[in-house]
This record gives C-alpha cells, sequence and structure tokens, in this order.
C-alpha cells in the first residue's frame, strides 16, 4: 500500500492504492511504481493526495525486479519476459 507520511512527525498524509511486492523508484519529481501485476504507473508524489499521471502495462504476469532508466529507457522484467519502452522527457 502506498502511504505518506509527514518525516517531522510520522503522521500519515494519504493513504493509496494496493501495487503488491512492487517496486518503485523516484525520477525527478515523478514516482515510477512498477506492480507485483506487471503494470507501470507514473504517481505525482503529491503530500496532499496521490495522483496517478499515468499506468499502462508492460509485462505479464508476476513482476518483483526493480526497474530501470537509462535516460529515456525504462527496462522491466520478470522470470519470463524483458522489455524497453521509451518514456517521453520533458524538455527544459
Amino acid at each position: 500500500i502506498m502511504v505518506c507520511l509527514e518525516v517531522a512527525n510520522g503522521e500519515r498524509r494519504w493513504k493509496g492504492d494496493r501495487y503488491g511486492h512492487g517496486q518503485e523508484i523516484l525520477v525527478g519529481d515523478v514516482l515510477l511504481v512498477t506492480a507485483e501485476s506487471g503494470e507501470v504507473i507514473l504517481l505525482d508524489p503529491d503530500p496532499k493526495e496521490p495522483r496517478e499521471l499515468t499506468r499502462f502495462p508492460a509485462l505479464k504476469g508476476k513482476t518483483w525486479n526493480p526497474p530501470a532508466l537509462a535516460g529515456q529507457y525504462l527496462l522491466v522484467r520478470n522470470e519470463k519476459e524483458a522489455a524497453c519502452y521509451r518514456l517521453p522527457v520533458a524538455q527544459h
């Protein structure tokens, strides 16, 4: 279960969705989550409320492996398959 806590006092700000035994990495201001279901979810880690930016099915079957990001390329895998996705990159 995704939870946002206030660091200073440990109080819960919000409680969000369940992603099973998923993994996450912070990419700039976005939290990239690979769910146990094989979906990839991009979240805005806003302390006021959880905001899902997008979600897509990346792999079939149970996925426990952490994602890897190399520039704009997202690499995900499980015990049966691997995939590489090109993510849009914001231009400054």
